[in-house]
């Protein structure tokens, strides 16, 4: 297992933490989590890479060690202003290349678009972008978002690391035992009355925030907008079969029509979670996407 460092730098306001593999001289590659998810979980991915990169990883707000933001709900745009202080920190002089995974991607491809200069390349894993949800939908969605709110949202703990890790093994049932068991040592932490409780903030449980603050037409105008290459990675089990009721009937060709440069390749019998069930393909096809050189285009 490759070894990792962590960074620390502030943003708007939080403490953010921002893990780091390989070289820092070496061509850099930025990844993006998901939503419920940490930095940590690209471990595998970068473990199969075979080439020399210096791969950072922030844990947004709210996730893994960076700092939660005492509120009850996280908005989209909040994740959109991280993304350019983290760039603008970790990488003032040149553009990027941005690898994001689901929520991620949802992130990272509208920023491309909204700042195309700070983008050298992109590659969503199983990303595409928001619900389309429907105006006339909008009180009953803004009427759970409050009553959410109300609720306060919580999270289970667990007794031990390893009934922790057997939750975790029923919700990725195809991802093999030992890296369930790095998970759950890397999702998980003692609390205060010595049971394990998930590192997350509760308020990210609900998902509500970025649900009703992200519409998929600004997204879409957005993504008309990316200058640089873009490679979609498509899980045939995961976004494709969760989200037929907006990704199916043409609706997910619709999507990707929106990118100027765009590859596309599908990855059989695998869910959503690409990085923990096929890291090893996934960084096959992130070596063949990128080249293994410092991008050289000017800020």
């Amino acid at each position: 297992m490759k070894a990792s460092k962590s960074l620390y730098i502030p943003v708007r306001g939080l403490r953010y933490h921002v893990r780091s593999w390989g070289p820092e001289d070496a061509p850099r590659l930025v990844m993006l989590h998901g939503w419920m998810d940490t930095s940590a979980s690209f471990q595998f991915t970068v473990d199969a890479l075979t080439k020399d990169w210096n791969v950072l990883a922030p844990d947004w707000r709210g996730y893994g060690d960076t700092q939660w933001a005492g509120t009850d709900t996280y908005w989209y745009q909040e994740f959109l202003a991280d993304l350019e202080h983290i760039l603008d920190q970790l990488e003032p002089e040149r553009p990027v290349n941005l690898i994001a995974h689901s929520f991620g991607a949802t992130v990272g491809m509208v920023y491309a678009g909204v700042r195309p200069h700070r983008i050298a390349r992109a590659f969503s894993v199983d990303g595409f972008g928001a619900r389309d949800l429907k105006p006339e939908s909008a009180p009953d969605r803004y009427a759970q978002l409050l009553k959410r709110i109300g609720e306060g949202p919580r999270l289970n703990d667990y007794a031990t690391y390893d009934e922790f890790a057997n939750r975790l093994h029923r919700q990725f049932p195809t991802v093999p035992p030992d890296r369930i068991a790095f998970l759950a040592r890397q999702w998980g932490r003692v609390n205060a009355h010595g049971r394990i409780e998930v590192i997350n903030d509760p308020a990210h449980a609900k998902n509500f925030g970025p649900h009703n603050s992200n519409r998929l037409d600004d997204s879409m105008a957005c993504w008309r907008a990316i200058t640089a290459p873009v490679f979609f990675l498509i899980a045939s089990k995961g976004s494709p079969v969760k989200r037929t009721a907006d990704l199916s009937d043409g609706r997910l060709e619709q999507r990707l029509a929106c990118f100027r440069m765009l590859e596309t390749a599908w990855i059989e019998d695998t869910g959503h979670m690409v990085h923990l069930e096929r890291p090893a393909e996934l960084a096959a096809h992130v070596e063949r996407f990128f080249p293994n050189t410092h991008p050289t285009t000017a800020i």
